[in-house]
């Protein structure tokens, strides 16, 4: 990794090495021989030198950039640093494995590998390899250039406390009103003769060109107007057949978004279909439709690549438009003579200050400092109006004292040159803010170069990568570096160094992207050790520590000539060109391998020698029949993915052994009918079970003495998910194993699952059995015969209740969501009765009349979500009291959607005077908004979506004095009885800071 590994990584040298001197006698020490004597010397000496050179490191960091004798100084003390962590890890490693192989019935192979002299050897070669780094070591650190670096000792820190609040995309984006509706007037304009004509927006990198132009291609009117939206990022590579294909797959998504039946049947089988019919097919789909193709980041200024492109872009109904984002003016020209190019010009002062503040205090914080103030001004005069600068540099200050302040104005800000006055100048500043990243954000960051531009980054599998490289780090040695990860993520998207790309309904981030700049400086720091090779120059790749192959031409000589990977993720290309031995030789010391989407054979063998490895990805590989043996040896495996290995049968007997493993995710194996006893992994967090139609049972085992019943059952687990397992019957296949696990739970009063907090089980329909979770706090399912299973006793599969446990099921659960048609309202009823500590809650397609009596023990219910219920009635006369209501005494979020009897507000909501945000979607039928609206005197959000009937509103809103903002969208007749005039005419409104109607525009 960068440079800026180096703090992280000699704090964890320094961390391995008071490990191995606290153990008695030292780990490596022996009475007999004279030099194992002195190891425990050799590793004090070894911390006093890499302590030495920790305090420095982050001034070097800094200066190397200018200083090319520290940069040389900082090579040499990487390579030196990564040598001793993996001599660490070796020797952990190899403790590690004489420990788990003790447990178990060694071969006489491994009883002579572990034997007394065997280890003897081992101990005298790791002793004289600690006693030539340490020599090294010292050497590096009487070079001269040390003494003219500072001493930093320590630097800021970041755990798994609470989660910055990280904002969406369009909430970042301030000032671009006007030309928001200066490209929507150039994309309406007809007067073209051209079938498809051009519009160009053209500015310098950072001012925001891919933010407006997604802007205005979300718009309500612009997706009025096309009847067939694509988007495509281009970027630097521009290959026709490439750009063909993404146009096509956009084409498909916005087809499926629109419910488009014939189109989709064009588009199907997409990934399919040879290369050379994909012309004439976008030729066809383009014919059918007014379309509006983006082509986001355009730099190819070569008009004969161009026009193999443009020719088949033509033929679009009239009025069809294109919309380019691109640096430069030539590239506009190239694409089109005739383009009409919007210049993008930066923020003005005031915009440009509002942006800052926002990001540097944030929202509503208003200054009483006039000398933060003074040098707040002088950064945003240096980032001249560019929002990306703007945005960086205002994170980077989030939270900072007044001294830290001071001290960027008076020694810092000076060297910064305004960005106007050299092209270079925004990475100026975004090199300034990340200088001043923790270390520990630093190569997460880099390490995010291993992705070309333009990709769309996996939250999950990167914070797992992150965590198998050791960057995430555990301020007291018992934090989940899951969570830090993410909070990671979270420190780098709210200093704008990341971008979300899409969110789940609870508002987590699913996935997220990189601005290009943001990846230009991640490929400078990451310098040549994080790199994506493709083998076709004649780059020098010796130096490479993290790799990703994206290929199609695969070079086995240069594979071995990697032989310190500590990173090999296959990213496409063809897959035969993996079949070789020589992948995993040239990974012995990775400790992450990415094998998705590729064939690769995996022989018996073929793990034996990555002992450091703690991230495996085989994914959609058809030739595993049978995961090989060697895998167990891999006691350092955290997480395991096998998604789409569709002939995948067996698992190795010895799964047990992967003691740190953690996540688990097995989908799409459609030949999986038996899994090893998951439950006797002691680290496993994450268990994810997903479409694996051959399975019955999740433990079946022939011999119940083979089901080790003294250890506690699944005694780390915290996230549960079994989904879409269309024949999974139950947990165990034999009665007999049951019996012996409720045996053991009686005999030892210990519960199942004790740290169970998330459980999610949908499209499984004929489970009817799964152990109690007493601890859940979070449960998603569709499933009515488990949850009755949990609920009440069944004599045939009799719950934890029956073996002496007295714990009410539930009364933990806080957040609960509810899916299918099944539910009877007895056992809803019973449900909401024993979780009273309930704090969310959702209905989602659920065949109820009304809502369950049992809502009268939920007063601690926050949040209520009510979706697609055709047969529910919210006025139901069987509470025209409104009793289910009175009960919501915090109810502050409700939300109700396709709800078709919905032709009024229940009288019984009046009562829930707590609600701060009312949300109501796709209820065709409501025609009004009560007069008692005025009750509900917090509310602060209002949102009406898809409500045509809905003709005025209520005069009493005028009494919601907190309502900050109101969003309609789909409704017709609000539209064009408060949009056609202003607001002052329509008092119920009048008072309302932001209104924003379906087109977008604010009000």
């Amino acid at each position: 990794m960068a440079e800026a590994v180096l703090f992280s990584l000699a704090t964890n040298i320094l961390e391995s090495i008071a490990t191995e001197i606290a153990k008695p006698g030292g780990s490596f020490a022996s009475q007999k021989v004279q030099l194992l004597c002195s190891a425990k010397d050799e590793l004090q000496s070894l911390q006093d030198t890499v302590q030495t050179i920790q305090a420095v490191l982050l001034d070097a960091e800094k200066k190397q950039w200018h200083d090319n004798q520290v940069k040389l100084w900082l090579r040499r003390l990487k390579y030196v640093l990564y040598d001793v962590q993996d001599l660490f890890d070796d020797v952990a490693t190899e403790n590690l494995r004489r420990k788990v192989t003790s447990g178990n019935k060694m071969s006489k192979a491994v009883r002579v590998f572990f034997s007394k002299s065997n280890q003897l050897a081992h101990r005298l070669r790791v002793a004289n390899k600690i006693r030539e780094l340490r020599k090294e070591l010292d050497r590096i650190k009487s070079d001269k250039e040390l003494s003219n670096l500072e001493q930093h000792l320590s630097e800021e820190t970041i755990g798994r406390g609470k989660k910055p609040e990280v904002p969406s995309p369009d909430e970042k984006i301030i000032g671009r009103e006007e030309d928001k509706k200066k490209i929507k007037q150039l994309l309406f304009d007809s007067s073209s003769s051209q079938s498809a004509s051009f519009v160009a927006i053209v500015g310098k990198g950072g001012l925001g060109k891919t933010a407006l132009a997604r802007l205005v291609y979300n718009d309500g009117e612009v997706k009025e107007h096309f009847g067939l939206k694509m988007w495509v990022c281009v970027s630097d590579v521009f290959n026709v057949n490439v750009v063909i294909k993404e146009i096509l797959k956009s084409a498909k998504d916005n087809c499926q978004e629109r419910d488009d039946d014939e189109m989709k049947k064009l588009l199907q089988d997409l990934e399919n279909k040879p290369i050379d019919q994909l012309p004439s097919l976008l030729r066809e789909i383009l014919g059918r439709k007014k379309y509006l193709l983006v082509l986001d980041d355009l730099w190819n200024e070569d008009r004969d690549k161009w026009l193999k492109l443009g020719d088949w872009l033509e033929g679009g109904l009239q009025g069809s438009k294109i919309l380019v984002t691109t640096r430069s003016h030539k590239v506009a020209e190239v694409t089109d003579a005739k383009s009409v190019i919007h210049d993008l010009n930066g923020l003005s002062e005031d915009k440009s200050w509002n942006l800052f503040r926002k990001m540097a205090f944030g929202d509503g914080v208003e200054l009483s400092n006039p000398e933060l103030e003074e040098t707040g001004r002088d950064i945003v005069e240096k980032c001249a109006g560019v929002p990306l600068a703007i945005r960086t540099i205002g994170g980077l200050l989030y939270g900072k004292n007044k001294d830290e302040w001071l001290r960027y104005k008076v020694r810092e800000l000076p060297e910064i040159r305004e960005i106007d006055e050299v092209d270079d100048g925004i990475m100026q500043v975004l090199k300034f803010s990340y200088d001043h990243l923790p270390s520990c954000l630093k190569h997460c960051f880099a390490y995010c170069s291993l992705f070309p531009k333009d990709h769309i980054y996996e939250k999950e599998m990167m914070t797992h990568l992150w965590v198998a490289q050791g960057f995430i780090e555990s301020r007291n040695g018992e934090d989940n570096l899951e969570e830090v990860a993410d909070n990671y993520l979270s420190e780098l998207l709210c200093r704008s160094f990341l971008d979300i790309a899409s969110k789940a309904v609870d508002g987590e981030v699913l996935t997220f992207k990189m601005h290009d700049l943001m990846h230009d400086l991640a490929q400078k720091v990451a310098g040549g050790e994080c790199k994506i090779v493709n083998f076709k120059g004649e780059d020098n790749d010796s130096g490479i520590r993290h790799a990703s192959f994206s290929s199609e031409i695969f070079s086995e000589e240069k594979m071995v000539s990697t032989s310190k990977l500590r990173t090999f993720l296959y990213l496409g290309g063809e897959y035969s060109v993996l079949n070789s031995s020589k992948v995993f030789s040239g990974c012995r010391h990775c400790r992450a391998l990415g094998l998705d989407n590729t064939d690769i054979p995996l022989l018996p063998s073929s793990f034996g020698k990555l002992k450091q490895l703690r991230f495996l990805d085989i994914s959609a590989n058809q030739s595993i029949q049978s995961l090989p043996d060697s895998i167990a040896d891999l006691v350092n495996l955290q997480f395991l993915k096998l998604i789409g290995c569709e002939n995948l049968k067996t698992f190795p007997r010895d799964l047990r052994k992967l003691v740190k493993l953690m996540y688990l995710k097995i989908g799409d194996c459609d030949s999986l009918s038996h899994l090893p006893p998951l439950s006797e992994l002691p680290s496993l967090r994450t268990l994810i079970l997903l479409s694996l139609d051959a399975l019955e049972f999740l433990q079946q085992t022939s011999d119940p003495e083979q089901s080790d019943t003294t250890r506690p059952f699944f005694p780390s687990l915290e996230k549960l998910s079994l989904r879409f397992c269309s024949n999974l019957k139950g947990w165990w296949g034999r009665k007999l194993v049951m019996g012996a696990y409720q045996k053991h739970r009686s005999d030892n009063s210990l519960s199942s699952f004790p740290k169970l907090w998330s459980v999610n089980i949908r499209g499984c329909p004929h489970l009817n059995f799964v152990p109690p979770f007493p601890q859940v706090e979070y449960l998603s399912t569709d499933s009515t015969k488990m949850l009755e299973q949990q609920l009440m006793v069944n004599p045939n599969c009799p719950s934890e209740a029956t073996v002496g446990s007295t714990f009410i099921p539930f009364s933990k659960l806080k957040r609960l969501v509810l899916k299918g048609r099944d539910w009877e309202p007895s056992t809803l009823e019973t449900l909401l009765r024993l979780a009273s500590n309930l704090e969310s809650m959702s209905l989602i397609e659920c065949d109820l009349r009304s809502l369950s009596h049992g809502m009268q023990h939920l007063s601690l219910l926050q949040k209520l979500e009510i979706w697609d219920c055709e047969g529910l009635d919210l006025s139901c006369q069987e509470d025209e009291h409104g009793t289910q209501w009175r009960y919501l005494t915090k109810l502050h979020v409700l939300k109700i959607g396709y709800v078709q009897n919905l032709v009024a507000l229940p009288e019984g909501i009046q009562y829930v005077t707590t609600l701060q945000s009312l949300e109501i979607y796709q209820c065709w039928n409501l025609e009004s908004l009560p007069e008692w609206i005025e009750n509900f005197s917090l509310l602060e959000k209002l949102v009406l979506y898809g409500c045509p009937r809905l003709e005025r509103l209520p005069l009493e809103m005028r009494s919601l004095t907190r309502l900050k903002e109101m969003r309609i969208g789909n409704c017709p007749a609000l539209k064009e009885r408060y949009l056609t005039d202003g607001r002052e005419d329509w008092p119920e409104i009048a008072h309302i800071p932001v209104i924003v109607w379906e087109d977008g525009s604010y009000d």
